[in-house]
C-alpha cells in the first residue's frame, strides 16, 4: 500500500498547476485516489490556476480510473480557458490515449497535448497568450 506516500505531488509555475503522478493507482487505497483527485480539482478552481501539466514520468502504465480523472480535470481547465499537457508518457500510454481518441483530438472540449519533458510542456503553456 501507499505507506504515507501521496498519489499526486503538486507544484505551481505561474498560472499552471503541475501534477506528478507517483505510481500506479493500484498501489493506493480508493480513499487516497479520491482525495488526490479532490485536491487537484480544488487547486484548479483557484483564480491563478489556468493550465494543467500532468507528469507521468514515474509511471509505466495507467488504467481507466486515471483516464477518468484526466478527463474531469482537463474539462475544468477548459472552463478556465486553459490547456492541459501530458508529459513523460510512454509509447503504450500514448497509443492507448490515441485509441480512446483523447490525445490531440481537437474535437473534444478537453484536448490533451503530449510532450516528452516537463520543461517542454511548461514552455508551451508559457507561450500561450494570457486570458483576457
Amino acid at each position: 500500500m501507499s505507506q504515507n506516500r501521496q498519489l499526486f505531488e503538486f507544484a505551481a509555475a505561474a498560472n499552471t498547476l503541475l501534477v506528478t503522478v507517483n505510481g500506479p493507482f493500484m498501489e493506493f487505497r480508493d480513499n487516497d485516489v479520491r482525495n488526490a483527485y479532490n485536491e487537484a480539482y480544488r487547486l484548479l478552481c483557484q483564480p491563478d490556476a489556468r493550465h494543467l501539466l500532468v507528469d507521468f514520468s514515474r509511471l509505466t502504465y495507467f488504467g481507466s480510473t486515471l483516464v477518468g480523472i484526466l478527463i474531469r480535470l482537463a474539462r475544468r481547465v477548459g472552463q478556465n480557458g486553459g490547456e492541459t499537457v501530458l508529459c513523460g508518457l510512454t509509447d503504450p500510454m500514448q497509443e492507448m490515449l490515441r485509441a480512446l481518441m483523447l490525445l490531440e483530438n481537437t474535437k473534444t472540449d478537453f484536448p490533451l497535448k503530449p510532450f516528452a519533458e516537463v520543461s517542454e510542456g511548461l514552455a508551451y503553456l508559457n507561450s500561450l497568450p494570457s486570458a483576457s
